[in-house]
């Protein structure tokens, strides 16, 4: 993945209480030394990966941390520290955001802090894709779907900061794809397409249709058809209409789905409920 030097950012926010329920994250360009933050305090959670350039990092008690390609920066709340850049308009930083109350939820579980504010890890385009996904979801998210985001990006930072634990190309597009199964199974009804959910997952259309395959066995259209035809299996043993069964699983009247029930299961709906319940 090439690395575009643009700032690219957003902050959404959890409820109303701005410091225990902001969620950001986003690319951060500062090419000037003006854009050095000296003496800098904030009363939330926030780190940053620097992708490109260099500059010095300064803990309370005056120590200087190099920073370069690779360095990962805690802002830990209510700790003072300062970030110096070298002005030569090349810095480039990812950074994730997240509330104090999650902070204080993941310190208790001792999974923060860890001992250093400035670490070192490497980065690969599986993690700089993870990025891109992130900021792109949290731009279409609507407020109900900010929580699970959430925990996406702790889940983020927590690779950022344990490179033991931080997922392999492979185990990025499972991820990715067991995102995309979300997106086809709770949603039956929805009119989400699949180049909707392909763009979501920050992928092609076609490289989407052949990862969910190689990873499922089946296509996306096939998985949700077979998704969709399970949750009618339940609505018709629970005495729901064929009519509204049909309706409620997203099929636009009745003819529709009975074809493609009997053509999935074997036998048209009102034989299926019939034959079930004996």
């Amino acid at each position: 993945m090439v690395l575009e030097m643009k700032k690219d950012v957003i902050y959404r926010c959890i409820g109303s209480d701005f410091t225990n329920g902001i969620i950001a994250c986003g690319y951060m360009t500062k090419p000037l030394k003006e854009h050095s933050q000296y003496n800098f305090l904030i009363d939330y959670y926030s780190c940053f990966l620097l992708l490109s350039g260099n500059g010095s990092y300064y803990g309370e008690e005056g120590k200087r941390y190099p920073l370069e390609p690779g360095t990962v920066v805690q802002r830990l709340p209510g700790l003072v520290h300062s970030t110096e850049v070298t002005p030569d308009g090349s810095w480039l930083e990812f950074f994730i955001s997240f509330g104090r109350s999650t902070y204080d939820y993941l310190c208790s579980l001792k999974l923060l802090p860890i001992a250093s504010p400035v670490i070192r890890t490497d980065f690969d385009d599986s993690l700089l894709s993870s990025f891109s996904r992130l900021l792109d979801q949290m731009k279409k998210a609507d407020d109900t779907e900010l929580p699970f985001l959430s925990l996406k990006a702790q889940k983020l930072v927590l690779t950022l900061l344990q490179p033991q634990i931080k997922s392999s190309n492979a185990d990025s597009m499972k991820e990715a794809m067991e995102e995309a199964c979300r997106y086809l199974s709770p949603e039956i009804g929805s009119s989400l397409s699949l180049e909707d959910i392909a763009a979501r997952l920050g992928m092609s259309y076609e490289n989407f249709r052949k990862q969910f395959r190689k990873y499922t066995g089946s296509s996306p259209a096939q998985y949700r058809t077979m998704q969709r035809m399970k949750h009618a299996k339940l609505m018709l043993l629970s005495g729901i209409s064929i009519k509204e069964t049909a309706a409620l699983t997203g099929y636009s009247d009745t003819y529709s789905f009975t074809k493609q029930f009997t053509h999935t299961v074997g036998m048209p709906p009102g034989r299926y409920r019939k034959e079930s319940l004996g």
